[in-house]
């Protein structure tokens, strides 16, 4: 799957973006927070977690065994989309 169709089903901001890398879990987990009326990203890989609040760092945070969305979006195995 390319990073642009990633990008835009994580920025509906309505379910998880499961996948595995070698043998990891990983996941994005979108939500709005209605308190800070912001956009939060919730971004694990392999035990780790993270937090951004737009879809720019999303897909350029390397939280992914050092690496991006955008650099390893194709090479992801999609658990839940």
């Amino acid at each position: 799957m390319n990073a642009e169709t990633i990008k835009n089903r994580i920025n509906e901001m309505c379910t998880l973006f499961g996948f595995e890398y070698n043998g990891k879990e990983g996941n994005v987990d979108p939500c709005y927070d209605h308190i800070a009326k912001q956009d939060n990203f919730l971004l694990f890989f392999n035990g780790e977690e993270q937090t951004v609040h737009d879809i720019d760092s999303v897909m350029n945070t390397p939280f992914i065994d050092g690496h991006s969305l955008n650099e390893v979006a194709e090479q992801l195995e999609i658990t839940e989309f």
